[in-house]
């Protein structure tokens, strides 16, 4: 069962609802035409980019990740699917073509990374003027965050979901109080990778907001809760029209 399976069919009721509204999110947020090329930075298995390229979305495109693992699990699904190229963040110099993207995908993804600005400023170089950008982030503060971990441990329970855990102190701060900075995590450490526990994607908001160009902001899979009672935030926009290859 690949990884994108696992999250979709395992755990319970709500924590499939929860990743299947996002995916079907990203998926409405492309619009109904048709992207030349895409970079989908964080692409995991290859299962977005998989759906949208038999949606017709996407003719093209690059998927990029950390791991071997997952590229190797892109290079199977896309096994004789031609225009399509898998690859880690230390080879997109090498190949990918600079202001070659019109699509940026994110998802789920700038929540591990060290430094989420270098990682946008380094992919921004590879998109076209005005490319349509999609970015999502968990929400791991707040109410939200309370109702995700009654999720997760539920899940555990019915089959190894796997999650983190939090001790009463750092659920009441960083759920109750909005505060994930006083309790020790990979985000409250120089690490190069990090996890869900300790991340808050309001610093992340801002990050998105200095450096592209907003088109909306909203929560999945209930918009209407806003940031209270939501597992993902989404971003929608579109890349400065001015460009600079000076990054990559």
């Amino acid at each position: 069962m690949s990884y994108s399976q696992r999250l979709l069919q395992q755990g319970t009721q709500l924590t499939r609802l929860a990743h299947q509204s996002r995916f079907n999110l990203v998926l409405k947020a492309m619009g109904n035409q048709q992207y030349r090329q895409v970079l989908d930075f964080g692409c995991g298995d290859g299962w977005l980019l998989d759906v949208a390229a038999k949606k017709g979305l996407i003719q093209s495109g690059f998927g990029v990740d950390i791991s071997p693992y997952m590229i190797s699990c892109c290079e199977e699904l896309f096994a004789g699917v031609k225009g399509f190229q898998f690859l880690q963040p230390d080879e997109m110099k090498a190949r990918i073509p600079p202001h070659s993207c019109d699509l940026f995908l994110c998802t789920e993804t700038l929540e591990h990374v060290g430094n989420a600005e270098d990682a946008i400023a380094q992919c921004l170089p590879y998109c076209t003027p005005g490319a349509k950008i999609i970015i999502s982030a968990p929400l791991e503060i707040g109410p939200s965050l309370l109702f995700k971990q009654i999720g997760r441990y539920v899940a555990n329970i019915k089959g190894r979901y796997g999650y983190e855990r939090y001790s009463y102190k750092e659920l009441i701060s960083a759920a109750l109080l909005w505060d994930a900075t006083s309790f020790p995590s990979s985000h409250s450490k120089n690490a190069e990778l990090k996890s869900h526990k300790g991340f808050d994607y309001r610093s992340l908001d801002k990050i998105l907001r200095k450096n592209i160009e907003i088109e909306k902001h909203y929560f999945s899979p209930f918009p209407l809760f806003g940031n209270l009672l939501n597992s993902t935030a989404i971003w929608t926009g579109n890349a400065p029209q001015s460009l600079s290859c000076q990054s990559i």
